[in-house]
């Protein structure tokens, strides 16, 4: 994750802009949540809007679009938490 070049495309695309926005951090490795968690802080910090979920990148990801699927109709392992990131992030975070 390359948060400065995040940082100066807010900063320099979306802000002038004038859009209204927030960050969701995506394909966020499950073994490395906290990284995830400092990323948020950070963006936070800096007075980036930031969703407060993010969502994992599961294989289940991957074999829920081979089948035509939505990853929350998909069933298999790892679909409850790869399709329970989707719908905290729905909730209006």
């Amino acid at each position: 994750m390359d948060l400065a070049a995040l940082v100066q495309t807010v900063r320099s695309a979306v802000l002038p802009a004038g859009v209204t926005h927030r960050v969701l951090l995506t394909k966020v490795d499950p073994r490395s949540v906290n990284e995830a968690f400092e990323a948020q802080k950070t963006l936070q910090e800096l007075g980036i809007p930031v969703c407060s979920t993010f969502i994992r990148v599961y294989k289940a990801h991957e074999r829920a679009a081979l089948e035509g699927k939505a990853i929350v109709q998909w069933s298999g392992k790892n679909a409850d938490q790869a399709g329970s990131d989707y719908r905290q992030g729905h909730s209006g975070n």
